[in-house]
C-alpha cells in the first residue's frame, strides 16, 4: 500500500501480547461471562469502542490529507 496510507500512522496502539480478536469475537467472549458481569463488559467495549472513534477523528481524519 502506499499513498495515504504512508501518510499517516495509526495512532492506536496495539499490543503483541494479546490476540487481535473481531468485534463479534469479543462480544461471544462477553456472552460467555456470568451474566452479572456482561453488563459492566459492554459498557466498557463501549468505552473502548467510542474511545478508539475519537482518536481516529482525531489523529486521522482531521488531517489534511483526508480534508480535500
Amino acid at each position: 500500500m502506499s499513498g495515504i496510507y504512508d501518510s499517516v500512522q495509526n495512532p492506536i496502539p496495539r499490543s503483541g501480547l494479546f490476540a487481535t480478536n473481531t468485534l463479534a469475537e469479543i462480544q461471544d467472549l462477553i456472552e460467555a461471562m456470568p451474566k452479572s458481569h456482561r453488563a459492566n463488559l459492554h459498557m466498557i467495549m463501549q468505552f473502548t469502542l467510542n474511545s478508539c472513534h475519537q482518536i481516529v477523528e482525531d489523529e486521522i481524519l482531521s488531517k489534511e490529507i483526508f480534508c480535500s
